[in-house]
């Protein structure tokens, strides 16, 4: 039985590599047929996770939505933080695309309130600061966007610290902050010039926040 689940997640994110997504929702919704069958509530969830992931990647933001908040139910009523924290972020973006900004608020403080470790308190401030970056609330911002590097810095995260560093650069940039700017800058390029995964990256990263007049 194990094996047929993970023969049929094998093909679903095969799929969705290739953007075949309504492929990817249809073998995911096979194996969730069989799992509500059996009653397994915990992959119940993680196929209602990965559902709502797939219309989300494919634009169909309220099938999406209707899959995550189902996932996160679960989760939550399963006491599995990681997948309740996880999925409550990605409820929140669908709520932001959407443009329900007091959903998203809420849902984000959601997730930060159920994080349990570093990595998941990291995250989700970066995903606050970033919330109200796009909202013009810099300082609320600033604020998140320090607390998620102190956490990741900790955990020596180096991907997700790289591009925390760089998006409070940007905000920076907006503040008209240029010095500490180029010190985010200059700091995640340090993390990455010794990576060439890291390096390549950072310039995708710098030239899509418009940093590269930051560059010494």
């Amino acid at each position: 039985m194990a094996e047929g689940f993970k023969k049929i997640n094998e093909a679903a994110m095969k799929a969705v590599a290739t953007g075949n997504y309504g492929e990817a929702a249809a073998i995911f919704t096979e194996g969730l047929a069989l799992e509500e069958k059996l009653g397994l509530t915990k992959q119940i969830a993680e196929s209602h996770a990965n559902i709502g992931n797939v219309h989300f990647s494919a634009g169909e933001y309220d099938e999406a939505l209707s899959h995550l908040i189902k996932a996160f139910d679960l989760f939550r009523k399963a006491s599995n933080t990681v997948g309740a924290v996880s999925v409550s972020l990605t409820i929140a973006a669908v709520m932001e695309i959407k443009g329900d900004d007091a959903g998203a608020q809420k849902q984000l403080e959601t997730a930060l309130r159920m994080s349990r470790t570093g990595e998941q308190r990291g995250m989700a401030f970066y995903r606050i600061g970033g919330f109200n970056m796009r909202n013009g609330n810099h300082y609320k911002a600033q604020e998140a966007f320090n607390r998620a590097i102190m956490e990741l810095e900790r955990l020596n995260r180096q991907d997700d610290l790289l591009l925390c560093l760089l998006t409070r650069a940007s905000l920076f940039t907006q503040m008209d902050r240029h010095t500490l700017a180029a010190r985010d800058v200059a700091r995640a390029n340090s993390i990455a010039r010794s990576n060439d995964r890291l390096m390549k990256k950072f310039s995708a990263a710098v030239s899509e926040l418009g940093l590269d007049n930051l560059l010494s």
